[in-house]
Formats: structure tokens, C-alpha cells, sequence
């Protein structure tokens, strides 16, 4: 068996790996610029200017796709919130650098927050998303015991504290949109500069006393 025929199988697999990456980056460029209903597979094919049938050799349907999509982007914003914690250039505690880079992401990338956690657009999961999302969830959980641990948060069973937490976040996540939206003109909502006084004040709420 010549070489040429060894290395077939792994570069037909790096190939493979290569046009889904290329097919995944396509429908997260889609649903950046026009929300769960541009996404489809056709859509995706085209924008990745590959073959009609790719996509449905990768994906099993759009919401496959969409699952993918979404459990990429929560390991990209736990990613994002570990880099803030482990970044020690600012004199604010670990929890407000997390909590801020949460709150960054989800304002740079609207369309991505709103599919996983703004309930827009029902889709049905994949394994890859409920494994993301449990993983997400158990980051946080740690988050919200270390900063117990460290008197930044109230005592209590996190297993609650982390809720009223998420709660917190999710709201100045989605208020900027929201007012965005009933207004129909940018720059109305909440501007970045803005943001860590708000949070610094919403997070005081749920400081020790």
C-alpha cells in the first residue's frame, strides 16, 4: 500500500472537518446579520459557496445546525468570561470582570444571546448544545461559590444565589435590545462605556450588607 493511499482517509477527514467549520462559520455570520430566520441550510451552503448537498451530509436539520451554532458560541462566552477573571489589570474582583465579559458578549453578538437564552426562536437542542449549556451552567455555578467564598456575594445555597445572579445579567443583557427595538434607532440603549457603572450598581444588590 503506497503512502498516497495511507493518508487518503485522514485528509478526507481533515477536508470533511474543514467544510463543516466553514459551514458552522457561515451560519454564525448569517444569524449575526439577520437572526434564526436567515439560517437555513441552503442559505448557509451558499454563503459557504459549496456544494447544495454539504449541508445536509453535516447537518441533520436546521436545527442541528442552529444547536451547533449555539453551543459554540456558549463555550466562546465561557471562554471570554475565564479570560476576564484570569486578567488581573483592573483593581475589580474576579465576579465583576466575568460578569462584564458576559454582558459584552451578549451585546456584540445579539442574534447569538437571543437564540440560546432569549427564548425568539424555539428549536429542538442537539446533544452538542445540552452538553455546552450543562457545561456553561456548571462554570457558573463555580463562579457564583467562589465569590461566596470571597464575600462578594450574599450567603445562601448557590444553587439560588446563581439564579437571582443570571437574573441580573440576563436583564442588562437583553435591555439594551429591547430598547433598541422599541425605539427602531441605534445608540439608544445602552452604550459600552456605560456599562460597568450599571453593572457595578445592579451588582451591589446582591452584595453582602
Amino acid at each position: 500500500m503506497t503512502a498516497s493511499t495511507t493518508s487518503y482517509p485522514e485528509e478526507v477527514q481533515e477536508q470533511t472537518r474543514d467544510t463543516r467549520s466553514t459551514l458552522i462559520a457561515a451560519a454564525s455570520d448569517l444569524l449575526a446579520r439577520g437572526g434564526p430566520a436567515h439560517v437555513t441550510l441552503r442559505a448557509v451552503g451558499a454563503a459557504a459557496d459549496v456544494s447544495r448537498t454539504a449541508p445536509y451530509r453535516h447537518f441533520q436539520d436546521k436545527d442541528d445546525l442552529l444547536s451547533t451554532v449555539a453551543a459554540e458560541n456558549l463555550t466562546f462566552l465561557k471562554a471570554e468570561m475565564q479570560r476576564a477573571v484570569a486578567d488581573p489589570a483592573t483593581a475589580s474582583t474576579s465576579l465583576f470582570r466575568a460578569c462584564l465579559a458576559y454582558v459584552r458578549v451578549a451585546w456584540e453578538y445579539p442574534n447569538h444571546y437571543r437564540l440560546e437564552f432569549g427564548g425568539d426562536y424555539a428549536f429542538k437542542p442537539s446533544r452538542v448544545l445540552k452538553e455546552a449549556a450543562t457545561d456553561f451552567t456548571s462554570y457558573f455555578h463555580e463562579l457564583v461559590v467562589e465569590a461566596q467564598r470571597s464575600n462578594i456575594l450574599i450567603t445562601g445555597d448557590a444553587r439560588d444565589v446563581g439564579p437571582l445572579l443570571w437574573v441580573l445579567l440576563h436583564g442588562l443583557a437583553m435591555s439594551n435590545h429591547l430598547i433598541t427595538d422599541r425605539t427602531g434607532e441605534s445608540g439608544t440603549g445602552y452604550g459600552v462605556d456605560d456599562l460597568p457603572r450599571i453593572l457595578g450598581l445592579a451588582l451591589r444588590n446582591l452584595a453582602p450588607r
